[in-house]
């Protein structure tokens, strides 16, 4: 009798041979898929590689102690949001992302146009030269030859016209501005004030590295100076701790450009930021009556009431007499200073956008400042200003947003030339800045070396001087060796060179330059000092200059 296998009939599988050949055949499958996956991973790495300049940002942020934050001197800038640009911006002698100032004396022969703002300002979305009051200046020498104009610009992002007074009381001014114009944002309104962009930072609203507003007991709204101490969050509004997975994602964008071309599309298009608490946490007797009904949910939404909302909460009312505050302030500088004031809008904000133009008009007119609707420009261009005027997953200007921001500014100036011809008297001689009486302070004292730079030491610094001077007298970076009385004073990894390495870079601590002056000071240690050695070198030219002096009169940063 013959069997199945002498008929020549295979036999029925097992169970388990059919597991073993489903799992090779799956095994196969993805294999093939994971090759298939990381070919197509090292494809998209090699092209975003080639397309993307660069992946990590760079922000080198400084701090002044009469300005607040602002970039770091001469410094590198580089912005990308991973999509729609990648830009390298150089800051200038004054910690702007702009050309180096004009100077002082050819600004005031000059119709010359200081634009103060914020990101709107900084526009690190676009080159330099295609910043709109560089454009401006250029199509003036084309359309406006007689009238000479010139340009500068002061801004910061993530700042309001309360913040911004600093940058004209410092800088613009001593430019002796025809035209001062403050480009005027949506969320410029919760910048203005206190509570609710403390709220939105997570900050108290005390505590902040900018010039900023308080209001009093008697309703009285005045300046506050930078706080000199740490900024310091809301005890009642901790930050959230990060996951493992956000970290990751955080280091896998910083190295690879594909990762943060995904990472970026996703943020483009998931805007869930949503906190049901925020106010909660956020809530105390002092503020309670400014937060009566109001609940929002979302960060992103925070400023929509000043866009949208018809009856607006106490608190948003508040921020409007901030943003009033703060147009009065450059009002009354304007004037005092015989310059011109006009406000130019960002296209979040128009006549046929939304309630935040009338909002701002209502806050202008009576203060007699023109409002130029840069909204109503573009569309007057055939074009959709959301559309054609901003980056695709960015909500600031491309380079066609700056070139109609300068032609809007050109068309007022077309409009209003007696703003050069005529120029208005001043009031008032401005006072010094403190730079400069900063600068004659520790000049009226005798240095303790002069070389390239005058050095001067006080109580618990060490400080730099210069006239005239320029950004390339600043560039190579400062040595500043400090050599003990007692060589145990030092740390115990300096102790076996003898002296303390203080070396730094213009703009790493307190540092100015305007009006052709630099100066810088350096904290000096807390220890009785027998001798400095300091000047500048480059690892190509080596030593620049140097100066040797003892300091008999600083011991631990107290005068002996």
């Amino acid at each position: 009798m013959s069997n199945a296998k002498t008929r020549g009939v295979k036999p029925h599988p097992s169970v388990a041979g059919r597991i073993r050949r489903v799992l090779r055949l799956v095994g196969w499958n993805a294999l093939f898929l994971l090759a298939g996956l990381a070919l197509i991973g090292v494809a998209g790495e090699t092209y975003f590689r080639l397309r993307t300049p660069f992946v990590e940002k760079v922000y080198p942020y400084a701090w002044s102690p009469t300005v607040g934050a602002i970039y770091t001197p001469n410094a590198e800038v580089r912005h990308t949001n991973g999509l729609d640009f990648w830009t390298i911006s150089r800051t200038n002698i004054l910690g702007f992302p702009d050309r180096e100032p004009i100077g002082i004396e050819r600004a005031a022969a000059s119709c010359h146009v200081a634009m103060i703002g914020d990101s709107y300002v900084e526009a690190l979305q676009v080159p330099i030269a295609d910043k709109f009051h560089v454009r401006l200046e250029e199509l003036a020498a084309e359309e406006l030859r007689h009238l000479d104009v010139t340009t500068s610009a002061f801004g910061i992002s993530g700042t309001g016209q309360v913040n911004q007074l600093a940058y004209y009381d410092e800088f613009a001014r001593y430019l002796r501005p025809a035209l001062l114009v403050l480009v005027f944002v949506d969320n410029d309104f919760m910048n203005n004030a206190p509570i609710l962009d403390g709220l939105n930072r997570g900050m108290a609203p005390d505590r902040f590295k900018n010039v900023s507003a308080t209001r009093g007991a008697d309703g009285t709204i005045t300046l506050r100076p930078p706080y000199l101490g740490t900024e310091s969050g809301m005890a009642a509004m901790p930050p959230p701790p990060v996951p493992w997975y956000t970290r990751a994602t955080d280091h896998l964008t910083g190295i690879s450009p594909l990762a943060n071309w995904l990472d970026a599309k996703w943020r483009a298009f998931s805007q869930d930021d949503t906190d049901p608490e925020l106010v909660a946490k956020w809530r105390s007797p002092r503020y309670a009556a400014l937060f009566d009904g109001w609940r929002p949910t979302t960060r992103e939404g925070i400023n929509d009431p000043f866009l949208y909302a018809q009856d607006m909460p106490p608190v948003y009312e508040d921020a409007l007499d901030f943003t009033a505050f703060a147009l009065d302030q450059f009002r009354e500088r304007a004037d005092r200073d015989g310059a011109a004031l006009v406000i130019l809008t960002s296209h979040y904000i128009g006549t046929r956008g939304n309630l935040a133009f009338d909002r701002l008009t209502a806050l202008a007119e009576p203060r007699g400042i023109p409002v130029i609707d840069y909204y109503d420009y573009v569309l007057r261009q055939g074009a959709m200003p959301s559309r054609d005027a901003a980056w695709a997953h960015d909500g600031h200007w491309n380079v066609a947003g700056h070139q109609w921001a300068a032609e809007a500014l050109l068309e007022y100036l077309k409009q209003n030339q007696a703003i050069c011809t005529t120029r208005k008297r001043p009031v008032s001689p401005p006072p010094p800045p403190s730079w400069q009486t900063d600068y004659e302070s520790i000049a009226s004292g005798e240095p303790a070396a002069r070389s390239v730079f005058d050095v001067y030491t006080s109580e618990n610094t060490v400080a730099y001087l210069k006239s005239p001077c320029s950004a390339a007298d600043v560039q190579a970076r400062f040595f500043l060796h400090v050599v003990p009385e007692n060589v145990e004073d030092l740390p115990a990894h300096r102790q076996q060179y003898g002296f303390d390495n203080l070396d730094f870079h213009y703009g790493e601590y307190a540092a100015l330059a305007f009006g052709g002056r630099c100066i810088m000071e350096h904290p000096l240690p807390d220890y009785p000092i027998a001798r400095i050695r300091t000047g500048q070198f480059t690892p190509d030219e080596g030593q620049i200059w140097k100066a040797e002096f003892p300091v008999g009169a600083v011991e631990g940063g107290r005068g002996r």
